[in-house]
């Protein structure tokens, strides 16, 4: 028996194969797209000519509450997490990189400032270091704190952030060894550069002009130092406050879904109290009426989520410049200048800034609201049904032979 050998097709036969299996596919997602459109359409906006009674308010009984479910389950979990982003970005996150951006800064100027004095030689030994210095080594060390007990790092980064108070320990400790031996230039100057090698792994050096320097920070395996690992944790949580701050999928979905159905659910109140004074001689519906009345908050709450949202959009842009602009020098001169006016790049003034924000970006008075949403609407569906289950017993009676039901 002779053995067929199959031949491979050409490209082109191939894509002459597919063709029509690709046109099948393609008239069979059409069809079941249309047919599922029509059923939608005939629950959501059914016709009222040659409709009986009975088959009309069926149909509501059953489109009316599942709208109702499906537009305020979808609005209360996006409203609830704008709301939750926003609480975080205020309560935690913000606050914790306004402290992080203070830590670093106050303890740049704590070493400029030891350094100033270190250069003094048998003066600093007797006197001691400046206020400024024992200042802003308590700050950082009250700021490094506050971050731990905000509750905006995950359990690594509170570990992170408990070497780093470590360290600050250390550091201070150096610096006071320094002091001891601030007679001994060679010892004094190896344990300064000893304790700035620890705050930073690329020192600069301090000029007239600039006597508070900001060192890069390293990253990588190279990341030890202090402004390092703090700089570290700055970015960690502005990219989680970034993530929280931008509209995700699932949330821009839900909105969508939202808007959609409460158009469909307006269109078909307004459509069955139409046919319930027509048909019924209903002129006011009033249980039909009290669970229209959650509609009236979908504005409002609408227009709090996107102040929300404007305000987590900013806040994101002002942490950006809190970790990249803000420096020793600028804070320097805002606490030597305090008449001077605010400076646009101080950390008090961002702090200002963010706080202000995050106030005007919501609607006082519905502080509380976000896990009722849903309630509200699982409430405005039962009026809903139980209104119409109990219009449609009533009308199911035949007055006469050949009455509509």
């Amino acid at each position: 028996m002779a053995r067929q050998e199959s031949r491979r097709l050409a490209p082109d036969g191939r894509l002459r194969t597919l063709a029509p299996d690709t046109a099948r596919l393609g008239r069979a997602v059409t069809a079941v797209v249309a047919e599922l459109g029509r059923r939608i359409h005939r629950y959501a906006w059914p016709a009222t000519a040659g409709r009986r009674n009975r088959g009309y308010l069926r149909d509501r009984l059953v489109a009316l509450p599942l709208l109702v479910l499906v537009a305020f389950g979808a609005l209360g979990w996006t409203y609830a997490g704008v709301r939750g982003d926003s609480a975080y970005i205020r309560e935690r996150a913000a606050p914790a990189l306004v402290d992080l951006a203070d830590a670093r800064a106050s303890l740049l100027i704590a070493q400029g400032e030891a350094e100033r004095n270190l250069a003094e030689g048998r003066a600093a030994e007797l006197s001691g270091l400046s206020d400024r210095y024992r200042t802003r080594i308590a700050r950082a060390t009250q700021s490094l704190n506050q971050v731990t007990r905000s509750g905006a790092l995950t359990v690594a980064e509170e570990q992170e952030l408990r070497v780093v108070s470590a360290l600050v320990v250390d550091y201070t400790g150096w610096i006071g060894r320094a002091q001891g031996d601030a007679t001994d230039p060679v010892l004094r100057d190896a344990e300064l550069t000893y304790a700035r090698s620890m705050l930073c792994s690329q020192a600069v050096a301090a000029s007239r002009k600039n006597p508070y320097p900001a060192c890069p920070a390293a990253t990588g395996y190279g990341a030890t130092a202090i402004v390092d690992r703090v700089t570290g944790l700055e970015n960690q949580l502005r990219e989680r406050l970034a993530e929280r701050a931008a509209w995700g999928a699932g949330a821009i979905t839900a909105a969508v879904v939202a808007a959609l159905a409460f158009a469909l659910l307006a269109a078909g109140l307004w459509r069955t109290v139409s046919f319930l004074r027509r048909r019924f001689r209903i002129r006011l519906s009033v249980p039909l009426a009290a669970a229209a009345l959650p509609l009236l908050t979908v504005p409002f709450l609408t227009a709090d989520a996107l102040l929300a949202l404007h305000a987590q959009h900013g806040t994101v842009r002002i942490a950006d410049t809190l970790a990249e602009r803000t420096s020793p020098a600028t804070e320097t001169v805002a606490e030597e200048r305090p008449f001077a006016g605010p400076d646009p790049r101080a950390i008090e003034t961002l702090q200002a800034r963010i706080d202000d924000g995050l106030a005007d970006g919501r609607l006082a008075f519905l502080d509380g609201i976000a896990p009722f949403v849903f309630p509200m609407g699982l409430t405005a569906a039962a009026l809903i049904a139980g209104t119409l289950h109990a219009y449609r017993r009533e009308y199911l009676v035949v007055t006469r032979p050949g009455a509509a039901a």
